[in-house]
């Protein structure tokens, strides 16, 4: 239990500082986006979980920079204790992503926990992997 705990707490710090880490490759109005996106969807899409929420990029930010500020591009995961944002939206791998992430949030929030576990794989099985070169964003505003 106590390792469980600390194993999410780390993948929860990991996801933090891939987030921090790409600041230098956002459009000055990325903060003001993700607030507004936000205060508007303010519960994950998958659990409905109010806590450690992230603004997920349903087509990846570096293969569709010209994606990074379109709200229908966006939905509301978290990594609270499901972990939403790395099992739903990246098929629990941060080098991964999930196409139809939108969908599978509502399968993963209408299923039991027992379900939410085979959702999980099945996620796993159907990410993307996301090898492509990162694109310039210096045309961004």
């Amino acid at each position: 239990m106590i390792l469980n705990r600390l194993f999410r707490a780390a993948r929860k710090l990991r996801s933090q500082v891939r987030e921090v880490g790409k600041t230098h490759l956002r459009s000055s109005y990325w903060a003001n986006v993700r607030e507004k996106f936000l205060e508007d969807n303010p519960l994950c899409a998958a659990c409905a979980s109010h806590k450690s929420l992230q603004v997920h990029h349903i087509k990846p930010f570096h293969l569709h920079p010209e994606l990074e500020l379109d709200p229908t591009n966006l939905i509301t995961l978290c990594m609270d204790v499901t972990e939403c944002h790395l099992i739903v939206g990246h098929g629990d791998s941060f080098r991964c992503y999930n196409p139809n992430v939108r969908e599978d949030a509502q399968r993963f929030k209408e299923a039991t926990d027992e379900d939410r576990k085979k959702l999980g794989e099945e996620f796993k099985a159907n990410r993307l992997k996301d090898d492509a070169p990162v694109v310039s964003t210096s045309s961004l505003p």
